[in-house]
């Protein structure tokens, strides 16, 4: 049984006006600049860093992010996930503070089939049990969320289910420029421009040697006279992330950041695929196609296709690369567009009488699918 993010709601952030979208296993997101592709993208980041991270509200400067043509001032964010076959939806809604000017939680909540686990309301928090029960009670700053700070107990386990949940969501937009190959420690998860993909390597060289030995032998396979990764010491604490190409008796060593801008993102890709979707996770990532050829994206989207088929993996990818298009728009392809400037809107890619001549990327190259 899969665990996914089946449904997001958002209302007066950027160009999100009462819009709801629905997703599935696989999913692929296309549409022209400018419609919220990515700041789909950044309303989920949004969530979870404050629902999981605790990130105070004032670090994510939302007063500037209200909907420009809307006069009311509450925004709206709405997540809907299916975990072990049960629904949690959890629900965020942010006011304006004028003195000093500042966003505030007016209301945070996390139910599982229409009946409350947590609440948050009025500055008061109400926690219920794994029966139903509410167990206490006590107020609470609204410059974050109560939801974060919640530590497990006996009788919250669905909440916390729902926290790993979202803990292992993870947005990807990778910026090979921004990669450090120096690893100073082990981090735990990635970040969204996997920036800091040597001192997560790192971690996962101790925790899974299995799946490591599987990503090494699908880079094999990718990149031409690729041997292994390798984090040699550099100093007291400090490893830096290597590359060791060559064939027979000759090879060389590069530092990540030596590397061309598509081998990264490669290694990137694969790294995600073996850590995350094998596992199990939801991963979304913005333009995975980046710096890649059709010889290159086209494996990956296919061995990534076949994982979350054998797991409960989630797969979103946003794109417009041809390959990844003619491939996923006919199943899994949906459209965000907009109407002369209006709200963001999704709708299902649906071909045309032409389908059978053109290609799913050809149709949306005419714009025949506006």
């Amino acid at each position: 049984m899969s665990d996914m993010l089946t449904r997001l709601y958002l209302d007066n952030y950027r160009s999100f006006e009462n819009f709801e979208y629905k997703l599935n296993r696989k999913q692929l997101i296309f549409g022209s600049n400018g419609t919220g592709k990515s700041s789909f993208v950044d309303a989920v980041l949004l969530i979870r860093q404050i629902a999981v991270t605790g990130s105070a509200l004032g670090e994510f400067h939302l007063l500037s992010q209200r909907t420009r043509w809307l006069t009311r001032t509450a925004q709206t964010f709405e997540l809907e996930a299916s975990l072990d076959g049960a629904t949690y939806i959890y629900k965020l809604v942010l006011e304006p503070h004028e003195d000093p000017p500042r966003v505030r939680i007016a209301l945070e909540s996390l139910h599982l089939s229409r009946v409350p686990l947590f609440e948050f309301e009025n500055r008061e928090v109400r926690l219920y049990s794994d029966q139903q029960e509410q167990v206490v009670s006590y107020p609470f700053d609204a410059d974050r969320s109560a939801l974060a700070t919640i530590a497990p107990r006996n009788d919250n386990q669905r909440l916390i289910r729902f926290k790993l949940w979202l803990s292992s969501l993870f947005c990807f937009r990778i910026n090979p420029f921004a990669i450090s190959g120096r690893a100073e420690s082990e981090q735990l998860s990635p970040k969204v421009q996997m920036d800091n993909l040597a001192s997560w390597y790192r971690h996962l060289l101790q925790s899974d040697q299995r799946q490591n030995f599987k990503l090494i032998e699908n880079l094999q396979t990718v990149l031409d006279e690729f041997k292994f990764l390798d984090l040699p010491a550099s100093g007291e604490n400090v490893r830096l992330m290597v590359a060791e190409f060559g064939s027979g008796d000759s090879s060389a060593r590069y530092l990540v950041h030596e590397l061309s801008e598509g081998q990264r993102c490669l290694i990137c890709l694969y790294t995600i695929l073996h850590f995350l979707l094998a596992k199990g996770c939801t991963v979304i990532i913005d333009e995975p196609d980046n710096f890649l050829s059709l010889r290159e994206i086209q494996p990956w989207l296919m061995a990534a296709s076949d994982v979350v088929e054998d797991t409960p993996a989630q797969m979103i990818i946003i794109s417009h690369h041809p390959e990844i298009i003619d491939q996923w728009a006919p199943s899994y392809g949906t459209q965000f567009f907009r109407v002369r400037g209006g709200p963001s809107r999704v709708k299902e890619f649906a071909g045309n009488d032409s389908k059978d001549i053109l290609s799913p990327s050809e149709l949306i190259a005419r714009g025949w699918l506006e």
